[in-house]
């Protein structure tokens, strides 16, 4: 059989045809592959900045409330041994700027409906002072009025006409940081 111009023609057209659609479908399936690697980039790229954008919230958040946080820290008693013997001895000093003698007993006790909390607990003051009526009155306000949560167990106060001197006994609890 042989081949005339017009079949050869053929041949080739048809050669190339399969040899086209052939590359076609290797390209497009490449150029599907590169779109779905950068879509799934896009993705990572998106779940990225939006860990970030969380991130820089929490970060603004924690930023925005630290003065808040240090006031409130304030209002406890600090966390240590160390804290305490402060916090005892600016109570020391206030009888004392006050003309009062006094004695005193500290105890550790558990916050009241929170006995078992890992951040609070209570230290519970019994002071004696001693002096005159307006000194004696006045340290009692002062502890009424501490800058720290703390609440009066019991006030008692009284009178000694021998010594001519007023004496009070405060019982008060004040809420201290572990």
């Amino acid at each position: 059989m042989k081949l005339n111009y017009s079949k050869k023609i053929l041949i080739i057209a048809v050669v190339t045809f399969i040899v086209i659609l052939i590359i076609n479908y290797i390209f497009t399936s490449l150029l599907l592959n590169k779109i779905i690697s950068i879509n799934d980039k896009v993705r990572q790229l998106d779940i990225s900045s939006q860990e970030r954008e969380r991130e820089l919230s929490q970060k603004d958040s924690v930023v925005s409330t630290e003065a808040e946080r240090i006031k409130l820290a304030s209002y406890f008693v600090g966390v240590g041994n160390t804290e305490t013997v402060n916090f005892t001895k600016s109570l020391e000093d206030l009888a004392r700027n006050m003309n009062v003698t006094q004695s005193k007993t500290l105890n550790y006790e558990p916050v009241p409906n929170m006995e078992s909390s890992d951040v609070l607990s209570v230290i519970r003051y019994r002071f004696l002072v001693t002096g005159k009526y307006d000194d004696v009155y006045s340290f009692v306000r002062a502890v009424e009025n501490l800058p720290k949560i703390s609440y009066m167990n019991s006030v008692s106060i009284n009178y000694n006409s021998n010594s001519k001197n007023w004496s009070a006994d405060i019982d008060f609890s004040v809420i201290k940081l572990k």
